[in-house]
């Protein structure tokens, strides 16, 4: 088996998850990392044996070793690096969101297309063991219909830190981003095209520079109801799933899954290999020369969703309380 040579672009917290992944997988080698700064770059480099480290995205894309590249940066760099993979003709995983529009997702996606390497998108709640159980529930015939899909994700987020605790250089969003996450989740578990959305969403917070709180309303075409809400105010955490279905409640909360309160399924303490499952997935599908499961296609239906619910808000009250500083 000829090794599959992998670029990694970043050096935060996700990127530690893939390498950690990407080592267990047989015949890929981590060949090269490209940061921003050349001593953490230098650093990530020897952490987990790469054989280049380098500043530009350029260099490295222009190295026919280089067969994949793992997107990692900051979100608002999304589309442009993965342009820029697949025009160089790379195989790419990149991180959630594709991109903060729909305009720049679209885009990414008629160039995945044209180019003639792969594109998956990292929605790795898809992946995780107690996601797979619900998927594989819900579309069997246990559950029977599904009525309503209630999701929601609270957390305190005042200062631009990251989940690591690392002060970042960038500001997240919980629309295009954390938001990113539970649309797509609704989409694959309820499998159904999307009628119509309502949403609102808070102004920009002076301090942070984004906003904090959004609610979205799906109406399915099955006729399913989605409700989905994040919050960056909340002082406690919490996060869950609820599907009311036609013969039952199936619940998500951590680790363990129940079906009408009794418990159905519960990952291993500590396991969590949802980002192992996931890149399996994509050198799977570079190895067989097949699309990857969520693709480009996949994540342009959350970005409509998502994209939808800002331009909902900025119609009705004007776009400067809303404004974003990324066009794509």
């Amino acid at each position: 088996m000829e090794p599959l040579n992998v670029c990694i672009v970043g050096y935060g917290g996700i990127a530690v998850f893939h390498c950690e992944a990407l080592q267990q997988i047989e015949g890929v080698r981590l060949h090269t990392v490209v940061g921003r700064r050349r001593e953490p770059t230098d650093a990530f480099r020897r952490r987990f044996g790469f054989l280049n480290a380098r500043i530009d995205l350029a260099e490295a894309l222009a190295d026919d070793d280089v067969h994949a590249v793992v997107i990692t940066s900051p979100s608002e760099l999304h589309v442009d690096q993965s342009l820029a993979a697949l025009n160089a003709g790379k195989h790419v995983l990149v991180e959630i969101p594709m991109a903060m529009s729909h305009r720049g997702a679209a885009e990414v996606n008629g160039t995945a297309h044209r180019s003639p390497g792969r594109l998956m998108v990292a929605h790795t709640r898809r992946f995780e063991p107690v996601g797979r159980f619900a998927g594989d529930f819900l579309h069997s015939e246990k559950a029977g219909a599904v009525y309503q899909h209630q999701s929601y994700s609270y957390w305190l987020r005042h200062e631009n830190v990251g989940w690591t605790g690392y002060q970042r250089s960038w500001t997240d969003d919980v629309l295009f981003h954390h938001g990113c996450h539970l649309v797509d989740f609704s989409l694959w578990a309820v499998g159904a095209d999307v009628r119509r959305v309502k949403g609102e969403l808070s102004p920009l917070d002076p301090t942070i520079g984004t906003s904090m709180d959004v609610s979205l309303l799906i109406r399915y075409a099955n006729e399913a109801i989605g409700t989905i809400s994040l919050s960056y105010n909340s002082r406690r955490s919490s996060s869950g799933n609820r599907f009311i279905c036609e013969n039952g409640t199936l619940e998500l909360a951590g680790k363990t899954v129940t079906w009408n309160g009794e418990t159905v399924f519960e990952a291993a303490e500590g396991l969590d290999d949802g980002v192992l499952a996931q890149d399996q997935e994509f050198v799977a599908a570079i190895r067989e020369g097949r699309e990857p499961s969520c693709g480009a296609g996949d994540a342009l239906q959350a970005l409509e969703v998502l994209q939808q619910v800002y331009d909902q808000t900025t119609t009705a009250e004007g776009v400067e309380k809303y404004r974003r500083m990324w066009e794509r």
